[in-house]
């Protein structure tokens, strides 16, 4: 799953590494495991609400740092729910993507509204174009 470089930042950072630390000494066994009746080692803190679907950098920060957003997994079971979340492969980050964009377009720009102030955005070949309308 492709990440963007602030959290490559945040996930590299010792606040992260020590919150990981202290999520995993706290259930070292895996979480999904015990809820099937299985033991085996946590090796993996898995975000519950994923970070990159927060749509502003405070939502993604409090996403990535908050201990009730965390959950420690064993390499498989992250694996599972990933698979199970939709959140691997080509397809399943288009469509997250694609979900992002219209979050974004509806809490900045208002639900039912035409255009944006200042003009109307278009998805131009890679990158948001700005375009005023005719007059």
């Amino acid at each position: 799953m492709a990440k963007d470089a602030q959290y490559r930042r945040w996930i590299a950072s010792t606040r992260w590494l020590r919150l990981r630390r202290s999520v995993l000494t706290a259930h070292p066994l895996c979480e999904r495991c015990a809820q099937e009746g299985y033991v085996s080692a946590a090796t993996e803190v898995h975000h519950i609400r994923p970070v990159e679907d927060g749509v502003t950098w405070s939502d993604r920060q409090t996403r990535m740092f908050a201990p009730s957003n965390l959950r420690a997994l064993c390499h498989n079971c992250h694996v599972r729910t990933h698979v199970e979340m939709g959140r691997s492969g080509r397809t399943a980050t288009r469509r997250r993507h694609d979900e992002q964009q219209a979050e974004i377009r509806r809490r900045f720009f208002g639900e039912g509204e035409r255009e944006p102030p200042g003009g109307v955005f278009r998805e131009g070949e890679g990158s948001l174009q700005a375009s005023h309308p005719p007059s």
